[in-house]
């Protein structure tokens, strides 16, 4: 059964005009993390590695104890952000 749903205008005055929609954006997901694993990060112009130290049950919010002084990073997924876990034999 297919619903029909109809855009909310951010103008009331354009009711009645055809709107163009914006095309989303690809989210990057972060992968299935554990707390204590060994990362490594990149976030914009910043990049490094730390340790998983919290995640959201949905893991969409990963928190990061950076190496080099960096302290403390959260990570939101789909904001710009790349988290990724460090090979063992890195």
């Amino acid at each position: 059964m297919r619903q029909h749903t109809t855009p909310c205008l951010s103008n009331p005055a354009m009711a009645g005009k055809a709107e163009t929609l914006k095309p989303r954006r690809k989210r990057t997901r972060h992968p299935r993390l554990a707390v204590g694993e060994r990362v490594r990060f990149a976030e914009g112009t910043l990049a490094g590695t730390g340790v998983v130290d919290a995640v959201t049950s949905d893991y969409s919010i990963i928190w990061v104890w950076t190496d080099e002084g960096q302290g403390r990073r959260m990570f939101l997924q789909g904001y710009g952000s790349i988290v990724s876990a460090l090979d063992s034999s890195s």
